[in-house]
């Protein structure tokens, strides 16, 4: 975590922040606060809920933070990745000579992403052109019926109860996430899979910080 840096005081008049409720506001200052100097954010949501003495919905919060544009990209690894975290702070250059800008790129290469100046920072892609020329339309913004949600679960190694509890938990909403039409359902059960393959809490890090908070 950085010790000091740049916060963006224009998200007071952007029409996506100003849409999150309370806890979800501070939850993003929160996330923004304690990312690591790539942008890089391990997810402890029992730490935040503790800190506000609030319950927070973390499906939820990442469909209306990235309802009109991806904010937080969700890693293979657990972690979520703030796209525009370094770009903001560092101008949307980095130099490999230096010692900082080093230190970064070797942040994102071991959490896979592939850095490019002046442009959005992307997930390494291991597909062959003629995998992407020839993949799957966009998909819908809900599934057509629950088996096609389980079929997509199984595919990425999760299990029929996991994608029944994804499909059922979206239905009762109406396939809404906060006050936004969900836009791809995929994108989201793939969120919903890695976050149930890393929410055991991470007791030496929870320890840290609530140490350090009182320390």
């Amino acid at each position: 975590m950085m010790a000091k840096r740049f916060t963006d005081t224009t998200k007071w008049n952007e029409d996506w922040f100003l849409d999150l409720n309370s806890s979800h506001k501070l939850f993003w200052i929160y996330v923004c606060d304690n990312c690591d100097h790539a942008g890089i954010f391990k997810p402890n949501k029992r730490l935040f809920e503790l800190l506000i003495g609030h319950n927070i919905e973390i499906q939820e919060f990442i469909g209306v933070v990235n309802s009109d544009k991806v904010r937080i990209l969700e890693l293979t690894n657990g972690r979520w990745y703030l796209t525009g975290f370094i770009s903001f702070q560092y101008g949307g250059k980095l130099n490999e000579n230096n010692r900082v800008h080093k230190s970064i790129l070797a942040i994102l290469i071991k959490n896979e992403i592939t850095w490019v100046d002046e442009g959005n920072p992307q997930l390494e892609i291991t597909d062959s052109p003629k995998e992407i020329a020839t993949s799957e339309p966009s998909p819908k913004g809900n599934p057509e019926s629950i088996a096609e949600a389980i079929g997509y679960f199984k595919e990425k190694g999760s299990t029929k109860n996991e994608g029944e509890k994804f499909y059922y938990f979206y239905e009762s909403k109406g396939w809404m996430i906060g006050k936004s039409k969900m836009k791809n359902w995929k994108m989201s059960a793939s969120g919903w899979i890695s976050r149930n393959k890393n929410n055991v809490p991470d007791s030496d890090y929870l320890g840290g910080q609530l140490k350090a908070m009182k320390g």
